[in-house]
This record gives C-alpha cells, sequence and structure tokens, in this order.
C-alpha cells in the first residue's frame, strides 16, 4: 500500500519518495498553527482614519476577524464593516489588500491551505513510520485529529458551515482544504479496516465521520463536565473517545509510550 511522506504538491497530491521518521504521542503545536492567530486589539487607540503603509499587521487583522466572523455567522451574515471594525482597520482597507469579500474569503482558504500542506509532512511522518504497529499509528493519527480540532476550533466550525452551505465555496473548501486532508489519512484508515480496527467502511465516510464527531466532543466538552459530574480536560475526552472506538484492540497509553 502506498503511504504519503514528505513530498505535496500544491494540489494536495502526495507523491512517495520513501524515508521513515518516528514520533512521540506528543502532538507538537506547532503542527496545527494555521497563521490566523487573533492579535490583541492595540493598547491605545488608532487615530481615525486609513491606516498608515506601516501598519503590516491590518491585513492579518483581517483575515483573523474574518474566520471568526465566517465562522459564527456565516458568509452572508458577515458584513465588511463587521469585519473591518473587529480588525481595528479601515473597511476600506478589504478593497486595498483584498478587493472583495470573496477575495478576503478565498485568501483565508488558501492561507490556511498553504500552512497544512506545510506542516503535512511532519504528521505524515509518525503516521507511517514502519515500527509502530498499525494500532499505534491509527491511535496517532486520532490524536492528531483532536489537536489539530482543539487548536482552532472556529476553523472547524466554519469548514462545517461551507460544506452545509454547499455551492462554489463549498467546492473550493473540498479541494483546498478537505481533499489534502483525506490524501493524508486514507491509507491509514485503509489500513485500519484491512487489521480490523475499523469495522467495513468506506474509509471516506470514517475520515468524515472522524473529524464530524472530534469536533463535536471538542466544542461541547463543558457541556459534557457539567452533564457528567466531572470535568473533562481534552487529554480524557481523546482518552475517552479511543477506549470506546478501540475497545477490542487499543488501550490509551501514556504520552511517549510508543
Amino acid at each position: 500500500m502506498s503511504k504519503p511522506n514528505a513530498n505535496w504538491h500544491s494540489d494536495g497530491r502526495a507523491s512517495s519518495t520513501g524515508g521513515d521518521r518516528t514520533g512521540s504521542r506528543s502532538v507538537d503545536p506547532i503542527f496545527f498553527d494555521t497563521g490566523l492567530t487573533i492579535m490583541p486589539n492595540p493598547t491605545s487607540p488608532r487615530a481615525p482614519g486609513r491606516p498608515r503603509g506601516g501598519d503590516s499587521d491590518c491585513r492579518a487583522r483581517l483575515m483573523a476577524v474574518a474566520l471568526e466572523a465566517f465562522a459564527g455567522s456565516g458568509y452572508e451574515g458577515t458584513s465588511l464593516r463587521v469585519i473591518a471594525a473587529g480588525a481595528r482597520c479601515d473597511v476600506a482597507m478589504v478593497a486595498h489588500y483584498f478587493g472583495s469579500k470573496f477575495e478576503l474569503w478565498r485568501a483565508i482558504i488558501d492561507e490556511l491551505a498553504e500552512r497544512l500542506r506545510e506542516h503535512r509532512d511532519q504528521i505524515a511522518g509518525p503516521l507511517y513510520a514502519p515500527a509502530p504497529s498499525v494500532e499505534q499509528r491509527v491511535r496517532r493519527g486520532i490524536e492528531y485529529l483532536f489537536a489539530h480540532i482543539e487548536a482552532r476550533p472556529e476553523l472547524g466550525r466554519f469548514v462545517l458551515r461551507e460544506l452545509a452551505e454547499g455551492g462554489e465555496r463549498a467546492v473550493y473548501v473540498e479541494d483546498q482544504l478537505i481533499r489534502p486532508g483525506l490524501a493524508l489519512y486514507l491509507p491509514l484508515w485503509k489500513e485500519a479496516i484491512q487489521a480490523g480496527i475499523f469495522g467495513r467502511v468506506d474509509p471516506t465516510v470514517a475520515h468524515i465521520g472522524l473529524v464530524g464527531a472530534i469536533a463535536s466532543l471538542i466544542s461541547s466538552r463543558a457541556s459534557i463536565s457539567r452533564l457528567a459530574g466531572s470535568e473533562f480536560s481534552l487529554d480524557r475526552l481523546r482518552d475517552e473517545f479511543c477506549r470506546g472506538l478501540f475497545s477490542h484492540v487499543i488501550q490509551p497509553q501514556a504520552a511517549g509510550n510508543d
């Protein structure tokens, strides 16, 4: 079975060149740094009028605030004035940097896709290293999904909203964000199916189902803690999920114990 490694084309296709790499169970958060971190408001208010050319953070702030706004209110429900106000930039700066709301939306997708491509080889190495068993690598894949989704929960909401609304934007999200993720994880899920870790399920359904379930658990963690009567940290939530999913094969292990 072909397995992805470090070389990836700009369209998300993988090239196999060999090479082994191992990794620990502890997931480095930098793997999931999308580069769209919300930036703090300045300590002093910006003077009225168009930002000066030296305000190099304006573009990044617009993208970060727009991602949050699109995730919460949807594309149609988000106005450029709301985005500009949240970013503490003039609304004219949207046209200056992006041209239109759609181009701003597309710039966010392209930036996210590029960041994910940059880190994909770091994720693929541990997932397809020859030494660990397939059971250990499947659990590691689940851990990476948890870490990725937990690092940017608004990204999950944004993607799910766009897919649900359909249309050209959904197709663009599929091509730039969903397909590369499938290309990374599908060989592992196929191994899991062949090994009997997963049932006889289409691996695409398995991947989308796992992502959706994990996103739902993470977004509901506070409610789960209240309903269960005990605190659920991310680690505990992940271990409970793995225990239920793989109870007949995998038992949760301490970080670093491969």
